[in-house]
């Protein structure tokens, strides 16, 4: 073979090389990232920790004493803040319209709105888009007020020390303290136990302390009857 047709053989063949390695690298570049973990609903065994959580639903940050001032939208496109319902109990919901156990805890807390023990206040921040969420409060009935927002709401997740694992509920005393925060579907049994606490706190005739290790306590014995009850 001539010294001419060796050089251009030999040309092709890096060119060749050259466009191979191009095209695999554009390839690598043009595979989409990785999807963002998405938001999901609280694990079906439930936990009910007073402060602090346990280390499984604690946040990035130190779970505050009370309630972030963060600005919310309500069902009306008002501007509204937890402080607008300042001096009473308050049992702040978190949920979804997409997350079940958040469906499934609905009526409990309508009752509760209704009949206000402890002088009880419910609200739901709803962490979605406001068409999803008013659409199904309709379908729903929930008449309790709505804080809707999904960056409002994760804002407000980090600075409860949380994670976005729906549902929790957030129990304040009627001095603006969070008493205890219960991660999951609420049950009437539990929500008696706490408001019985958050009023013998607001009247006085306990501490803080006691309140939230009473409620801890009176819990974990709850969750034991019913894994003994599931089991047998």
């Amino acid at each position: 073979m001539s010294r001419g047709r060796k050089m251009v053989r030999g040309a092709l063949a890096t060119a060749l090389i050259l466009a191979a390695g191009v095209a695999g690298y554009a390839l690598r570049a043009a595979r989409p990232a990785p999807a963002a973990a998405p938001l999901v609903p609280a694990p079906a065994a439930r936990t009910s920790p007073a402060i602090p959580a346990p280390a499984a639903h604690r946040g990035r940050h130190k779970r505050p004493d009370a309630l972030p001032e963060i600005p919310f939208r309500d069902r009306h496109g008002r501007l509204r803040r937890f402080a607008d319902w300042g001096g009473r109990p308050l049992l702040v919901n978190f949920w979804a319209p997409w997350c079940s156990p958040c469906r499934a805890e609905v009526p409990l807390l309508e009752q509760l709105s209704r009949t206000r023990p402890q002088g009880l206040q419910v609200i739901g921040v709803a962490v979605d888009a406001r068409p999803a969420v008013l659409r199904y409060a309709r379908q729903a009935g929930i008449r309790y007020p709505l804080l809707i927002g999904l960056r409002p709401g994760m804002r407000a997740i980090r600075a409860l020390g949380m994670v976005a694992a729906f549902p929790f509920s957030v129990f304040v005393d009627a001095h603006g303290r969070i008493v205890t925060v219960e991660v999951g579907r609420l049950h009437a049994a539990e929500v008696h136990v706490i408001l019985e606490r958050i009023g013998a706190l607001d009247r006085g005739q306990i501490s803080l302390a006691a309140a939230r290790g009473q409620i801890s306590a009176e819990i974990a014995q709850q969750a034991a009857r019913r894994a003994r009850h599931t089991q047998g």
